[in-house]
């Protein structure tokens, strides 16, 4: 009788034992954007954009600190496409920034899986393409990094939030300022 006892005593402390070491990761974030050429109006003046998941400007990242942000860019352009994290720590993962220098541009019709964590911040960031004059053209959106709710902040709760978002617009195809080989300099 003993010997059936202790095992089944010794399986049920390492049961709880098991269930009270459960390590849980941080939240994972999965998108999947389709880069294409579209129109877009900014000025009121009807040009080729680039929109992303058909939008423009493209979608807003609801991140919270430590999340871990997986985006599977699909490049549907003719031409060599890049997306920076303007902001974003690139902590162990530089290449993830993609910059012009850090890593290749992703061809055309093809795709490039982002992976990195927003590790210990909080604000509101953008991101946008980081090739040729292609941030002229569009494929730009917000990014915001919430506090994870364990962590208190410094200061009262905002009554709203909001992203604004700035760019420069030109009344010109942003094709012919790469095309024509203008150093681009005044804004509309």
């Amino acid at each position: 009788m003993k010997q059936t006892f202790l095992p089944s005593v010794f399986i049920g402390i390492l049961a709880c034992w098991s269930a009270l070491s459960v390590i849980a990761e941080d939240r994972y974030q999965y998108l999947t954007w389709e880069i294409t050429n579209g129109t877009i109006y900014p000025l009121d003046v009807p040009q080729p954009g680039i929109l992303i998941n058909g939008q423009f400007t493209g979608p807003t990242i609801e991140a919270i600190s430590n999340d871990n942000i997986l985006v599977n860019v699909i490049n549907k352009l003719d031409e060599k496409f890049l997306i920076t994290w303007n902001g974003i720590k690139q902590r162990r993962t530089s290449w993830q920034d993609r910059v012009l220098g850090t890593n290749c541009p992703i061809p055309p019709k093809s795709n490039w899986t982002y992976k990195f964590q927003v590790k210990d911040q909080i604000g509101t960031y953008t991101y946008f393409p980081s090739t040729k004059i292609h941030k002229a053209a569009g494929g730009f959106g917000g990014f915001n990094v919430a506090q994870r709710s364990v962590i208190s902040i410094a200061y009262p709760a905002p009554d709203g939030e909001f992203t604004l978002l700035i760019g420069d617009w030109y009344k010109t195809n942003h094709k012919h300022f790469i095309i024509s080989g203008y150093i681009v300099a005044n804004t509309n």
